[in-house]
């Protein structure tokens, strides 16, 4: 933990370099990490994505990262009649 005279970088609120589940769902909306998705596999996180973002509402974004580097993967959000995927 850095002194408290210097404020923390995003970074290390999601960044964690020895993750045993380093891919993740972070919710762009609300500003948090989406509880219970940790995936080992990108390819189920993104699963994991698009299952979260078909039950948000209109206009919520779903982005997948990677914890240990800190790299976006891609990012799901949900418009009226679909899901609109963007890679990172």
């Amino acid at each position: 933990m850095p002194p408290a005279s210097q404020p923390l970088e995003l970074e290390d609120h999601y960044r964690d370099k020895d993750a045993v589940r380093p891919f993740r769902l972070w919710d762009a909306v609300n500003k948090c990490n989406l509880r219970w998705r940790y995936y080992s596999d990108p390819k189920r996180a993104h699963m994991g994505a698009l299952i979260e973002c078909r039950w948000s509402p209109i206009g919520h974004s779903i982005e997948v990262y990677d914890a240990r580097t800190g790299r976006l993967l891609g990012q799901y959000t949900r418009r009226v009649s679909s899901v609109q995927f963007t890679e990172g």
